[in-house]
């Protein structure tokens, strides 16, 4: 026997699902409103309805049941037109979960609403004016005869079947359908998930601001480092213009000296059997502070040259450089400035 060949099931379509144009949404003819006053309506009043409708001007909305206020709306109208005294529409901007929903049967009736000529809010005074579209699920027609929308046969849910009413929504109460129940959830979770998007986008914009705002610390703390750094510098350098070891017109250049020399990295060199890491600007420094004095501010009475030029009292570089890093630990100062002081007490002492 021929073997059977396997029954394959054709790829459902990705493109979205959206209702079709010309839904018919009311019949020329008497109809009573939902506060029982009857109407008549001629062919010539829904070509007028029909002329009448800018969407510019009010655009009218696809609804399920009959809002008051401001209900979500799954769709609009984007344009009216009539034909052998029925008014139909052409929806766009529709949701496609709504129009899944639809399509699938679930809304088979609809109901418009219009501004009466003398309504208030009516955006056309003197005439009637589509005021919205309504979908509902169980509840029964108030005008029958209304064609069913004819989908191709790729379409799901097949035929859907649409009935209209006119004017406002019943004051009474109504019992809540097993599909209103259902969009509202559908609205709840639509609701949730634009919440979790906005929270997601103001935590990002707080991490932006923590990081700008962490650079911008840095940077600040970074500057005060330097102006701090150059005023030790400054400081250092004032000193040995007062102790003569440096003459004023190389101040500046001392400094400036300093400040190029400040980011280098530190070097390594030996003295006898120790091994010292410096950084060159600390070397110069100790260069400046260790050297002979250019001159002395003093007044020269019948001290020997030696002391008055404030010597180190034949102090060798190592014993000098082992007292200032000693005096430096035990105050809490920069080397500098250690240097500074022990050089003077030697000198002093000479």
């Amino acid at each position: 026997m021929p073997s059977k060949k396997p029954t394959t099931t054709p790829a459902k379509s990705a493109t979205p699902a959206a209702l079709p144009d010309g839904i018919e949404i009311f019949r020329a003819g008497r109809h009573v409103d939902d506060s029982g006053t009857t109407h008549s309506f001629t062919e010539a009043d829904l070509a007028d309805m029909a002329s009448s409708y800018n969407p510019a001007l009010r655009e009218a909305p696809l609804t399920v049941g009959h809002p008051k206020d401001n209900l979500p709306a799954y769709g609009w109208v984007k344009s009216v037109q009539t034909t052998e005294g029925v008014l139909s529409i052409n929806p766009h901007q529709v949701e496609p979960q709504f129009a899944e929903m639809v399509n699938a049967g679930r809304f088979k009736k609809r109901s418009a609403s219009f501004y009466p000529p003398g309504a208030p809010n009516n955006p056309t005074p003197g005439k009637w004016y589509l005021r919205h579209v309504a979908f509902l699920g169980a509840q029964p027609p108030a005008v029958a005869g209304l064609k069913d929308i004819q989908f191709s046969e790729d379409d799901a849910g097949g035929a859907v079947s649409f009935s209209e009413i006119a004017s406002a929504p019943s004051t009474q109460p109504k019992a809540l359908s097993m599909t209103e129940a259902e969009i509202q959830a559908l609205q709840a979770q639509l609701d949730a998930e634009k919440k979790a998007r906005a929270d997601a986008d103001a935590k990002a914009k707080a991490a932006e601001d923590k990081a700008a705002a962490a650079t911008a610390e840095a940077a600040s703390f970074a500057e005060k480092a330097k102006a701090d750094r150059t005023a030790g510098f400054v400081s250092f350098a004032e000193t040995q213009v007062k102790a003569g070891r440096l003459l004023p017109k190389d101040k500046d250049m001392a400094v400036a000296t300093m400040e190029a020399l400040a980011d280098a990295q530190p070097v390594e060199f030996s003295e006898g059997s120790t091994t010292t890491k410096v950084t060159p600007a600390a070397w110069l420094q100790n260069l400046i502070a260790t050297s002979k004095p250019q001159v002395s501010f003093g007044e020269f009475g019948g001290a020997s040259t030696a002391t008055a030029e404030g010597t180190a009292a034949g102090k060798t570089d190592a014993e000098i450089d082992a007292a200032a890093k000693a005096y430096s630990r035990d105050k809490g100062v920069n080397y500098a400035e250690a240097l500074s002081v022990v050089t003077a007490s030697f000198s002093t002492t000479a």
